[in-house]
């Protein structure tokens, strides 16, 4: 029976993980990149739409002309787009809401 344990190997102790207070600071600005703010998070958002729905258009006119080698990716690209469609759109649903929310607010 020995000879049944002896092929395993022990479990090691997981190690805790430990953080440094500079890891929680939000980081300045790289001098030359925009501060983070709504607009900037929407026009990204919007870029990567666009490129994504690029890739997905071009990918679907090579699989109809038969130039499509990798099927997997095309369906990838068109899964990313689809979920960057849906990130667009709620992102802009939830600036509409906040801002009809403001408008009701009374002084």
């Amino acid at each position: 029976m020995g000879e049944l344990f002896s092929s395993f190997t022990p479990i090691t102790p997981i190690k805790k993980m430990e953080f440094s207070v500079s890891d929680n600071i939000a980081k300045e600005p790289v001098s030359g990149e925009a501060p983070l703010s709504f607009k900037n998070v929407l026009n990204e958002t919007i870029e990567e739409l666009a490129s994504a729905e690029k890739a997905a258009a071009e990918d679907s006119i090579n699989l109809a002309l038969g130039n499509a080698d990798d099927l997997a990716q095309i369906q990838i690209n068109s899964l990313k787009a689809q979920a960057a469609l849906q990130t667009t759109v709620q992102l802009t649903s939830r600036v509409i809401n906040a801002y009809k929310e403001i408008m009701q607010m009374q002084i």
